[in-house]
């Protein structure tokens, strides 16, 4: 797994961590916690499945751009349905609060945002 990915799935785990402990002790529902938690690690799925997909293409040597192409499809796709299926696995059979859900969600998302900065401005203080 590259450096970045690991950086942001650590940062995401934060964020989980942080999320679900904050989310607990100001609304004080262990129901909004638990769907905080799960929307969050929702998120770090999707992550790792992208991670996944890039060393399974880092694997190949000599590597057409239609392959590529394909390679970057299906992981985009594959992402995508599994993180519905997790998102609708929550929502419906562990009945979770889709609110405080989708909140986690986004905030474990929040990472892809941050991750960008954060590099850039430690390769500019690191000069």
């Amino acid at each position: 797994m590259r450096f970045e990915y690991i950086r942001l799935a650590g940062l995401q785990c934060a964020i989980t961590i942080i999320g679900t402990v904050l989310t607990y002790f100001f609304v004080v529902t262990p129901l909004a916690a638990r769907s905080v938690a799960y929307g969050s690690c929702v998120a770090l799925v999707g992550t790792l499945l992208l991670s996944w997909g890039l060393k399974r293409g880092e694997r190949h040597e000599n590597l057409s751009a239609g392959w590529c192409l394909r390679q970057a499809y299906r992981t985009a796709i594959e992402r995508f349905v599994v993180v519905v299926f997790l998102l609708a696995f929550g929502f419906k059979l562990l009945e979770l609060a889709p609110l405080w859900m989708l909140a986690g969600f986004v905030g474990g998302q929040s990472a892809w945002l941050v991750i960008p900065v954060w590099t850039r401005l430690r390769t500019q203080n690191d000069k």
